[in-house]
């Protein structure tokens, strides 16, 4: 009688266990078919199925740990690939910067220098403009002179040939 006794207060502990650790087993690997009554392969199933689990989290609490370690290293190497990628895309910006504003100091310069000469131009104008005048004067009065010449020795030759003389 003990023995069944003892079965049935073995049978009677299973069967509170039974939903634990069918619901552990469910969780862990559902794709074993265990029956129903054999409580004591789906309770070493559910040890399985727990120290699979205490394994995977003394995983991630050692990963975290080795992430808390690795932290204020892998901060640092992240802030100095974004300070290096910022500097790198920065030093191109400055240098086109920096040639765009040479280049406007080139062209002012250029347009200052043209402003220049061209002052320099309008005062040569006005400073030579009365001596122009004079020369042109000068030289009309001269063209003037010339045409009469011109045209006095054709009148005389015109009238010496008129009056039948051969010329001077």
């Amino acid at each position: 009688m003990k023995f069944r006794e003892y079965i049935l207060v073995l049978s009677l502990a299973g069967a509170s266990v039974l939903p634990a650790a069918s619901a552990l087993a469910a969780d862990c690997n559902s794709s074993q078919n265990t029956p129903k009554w054999d409580v004591l392969d789906r309770a070493a199933q559910a040890g399985d199925c727990a120290n699979s689990r205490l394994q995977s989290y003394d995983n991630s609490v050692t990963q975290r740990e080795q992430q808390l370690k690795d932290g204020p290293q892998n901060l640092r190497k992240d802030y100095d690939d974004k300070v290096n990628n910022l500097r790198q895309d920065t030093v191109g910006r400055w240098d086109s910067a920096r040639d765009a504003e040479e280049q406007k100091l080139t062209d002012g310069r250029a347009r200052v220098d043209q402003t220049i000469q061209n002052g320099r131009d309008r005062l040569d104008a006005i400073r030579n403009a009365p001596k122009n005048r004079l020369d042109s004067l000068r030289n009309a009065g001269n063209a003037e002179r010339q045409r009469w010449d011109t045209l006095k020795n054709q009148t005389g030759s015109d009238v010496s040939n008129f009056l039948g003389g051969n010329g001077q």
